[in-house]
């Protein structure tokens, strides 16, 4: 009869489960040593046979440390002159690579003809119209009368000047303005056949203003806000431009039939509160001569991102209340976001989105205790806002040459035009472009270390191709 060894079996066990374990711990580091030594034998024949110089003297047999240590000193400054010289240059190449150059044969491109918005000075409110809407509601006919004048005439250096009346949403500012706006139906022509100008109404920072010539002015219409678009406006009729040998350029209005301030601007551009402008009173004959500065952006130099160079198209917009990109408008959402930032409201005349508020009467006189601020757009220090506003990359500035004034028994008449045609223009070209980066940094690659393509080309073959195929022959 046999009797159980409980404890001698265990010891058994024990022990067996030592040596496996054991035996597993030495194959684990059998096959690492194995491996380690593969790849230290493969690194150093990537070194002795690698094409950047300098890599094979620090595996050559039978060398003192002393100068394996030198040259692995010389390499790393030279890995480290390749890349901060190459840095530089892709800095650069990121941060400026165009030039504006001058264009002097005038006679190899056309001028755009100037946009001009034109924005009534007074009866800015229909008598008539304020009339019958006084005798179809139970407003209070003195106060409100004094109200809505002040408020069609309410900009950034008036709103601390408008009258306290609370019976009007300020939501429905805009909307009533327009309903009791006097009609501005005044006479167009140009000297240029083929062409039809139109008058576009639009909502600017100095109220309901006509724009004429302009591209831009569409998206801050009436008819375009009431309908909530956002999208981008294809016009059927195409911008004016003139050349030299067209001889003096002129358009009018006739029959404006009350005072009004002209504000000259590009097609791509829109006037705010800041720009400079012309005034005319009634029965007066106002004529602007201009001549004009255009920059414009190569081919070349338009497929560069944003940053690169320093401008944007008006497709590329960043703004959140405008369709289309423009200087101004940029600046107007700066304003824009002073006025949510001291107030907590925005000015009717601004496109409303979202949850923000537009201001009533005591919104508006406190943006009047900022409004050196918001019009200048500079601290009371004198610092500039940080508004981040780039120019538009194809951009036209006029300069007034001259400004006739003179009394008219026919009415109020307004005529604008090009009698000096520009002898330059500036062109936003490149020059540093991706195939200087690609020299700059191969020369840098050269110097410091002797390598071209095919160097770099070796590393990507030891690291894929060269790997597999050793590692698949010392399995």
């Amino acid at each position: 009869m046999f009797f159980n060894r409980p404890y001698q079996t265990q010891l058994i066990e024990n022990e067996m489960e030592r040596k496996i374990k054991y035996d597993n711990e030495r194959k684990i580091k059998t096959i690492f040593k194995t491996v380690k030594e593969k790849a230290k034998k493969y690194f150093v024949n990537f070194l002795e046979t690698s094409s950047i110089h300098g890599l094979n003297h620090l595996v050559v047999t039978g060398r003192h440390p002393c100068e394996i240590f030198m040259w692995l000193m010389i390499l790393i400054m030279s890995l480290f002159g390749t890349v901060y010289i190459s840095r530089s240059t892709w800095l650069r190449y990121q941060s400026s690579p165009t030039v504006v150059s001058m264009d002097r044969d005038m006679f190899a491109w056309n001028t755009t003809f100037p946009s001009v918005t034109i924005c009534p000075d007074d009866s800015k409110i229909s008598p008539i119209k304020l009339k019958n809407y006084l005798n179809d509601s139970n407003e209070d006919k003195e106060k409100f009368e004094e109200f809505i004048h002040a408020l069609a005439d309410a900009n950034f250096t008036t709103f601390d000047t408008i009258p306290i009346y609370d019976a009007i949403d300020p939501d429905k500012y805009l909307e009533l303005l327009l309903n009791l706006s006097s009609d501005f139906n005044p006479t167009l022509s140009s000297g240029a056949s083929g062409i039809h100008l139109q008058i576009i109404p639009t909502v600017t920072e100095m109220g309901i203003c006509y724009s004429i010539n302009s591209k831009v002015a569409v998206y801050n219409s009436p008819e375009y806000r009431a309908k909530n678009r956002w999208d981008i406006v294809h016009f059927n009729t195409s911008t004016l431009f003139v050349h030299p040998l067209d001889g003096e350029m002129f358009a009018q209005v006739m029959n404006i039939s009350t005072s009004y301030k002209a504000y000259i601007h590009g097609p791509l551009e829109v006037p705010d509160i800041s720009t400079k402008h012309q005034h005319s009173t009634p029965n007066f004959y106002m004529k602007l001569y201009v001549t004009a500065l255009t920059v414009y952006t190569a081919p070349e130099a338009a497929k560069l991102s944003v940053a690169q160079r320093r401008c944007r198209f008006p497709h590329e917009n960043v703004l959140k209340h405008n369709t289309v990109y423009s200087y101004t408008m940029c600046r107007m959402e700066c304003r824009l976001r002073l006025c949510l930032k001291y107030c907590g409201c925005i000015p009717y005349f601004y496109r409303k989105i979202g949850d923000e508020k537009i201001c009533d009467v005591k919104g508006m006189h406190c943006l009047g205790d900022h409004k050196e601020v918001l019009y200048k757009l500079r601290t009371k220090s004198g610092k500039k806002m940080k508004c981040d506003c780039l120019p538009i990359c194809d951009d036209v500035n006029y300069v007034l040459q001259s400004n006739d004034l003179q009394k008219w028994f026919l009415g109020t008449y307004f005529q604008w035009g090009i009698v000096t045609y520009p002898r330059m223009r500036y062109r936003r070209d490149i020059i540093f472009g991706f195939t200087d980066v690609l020299v700059s940094v191969g020369g840098m690659a050269g110097l410091f270390l002797g390598c071209s393509v095919l160097s770099f080309m070796e590393i990507v073959y030891f690291l894929t191709l060269r790997l597999l195929c050793y590692t698949r022959n010392t399995v």
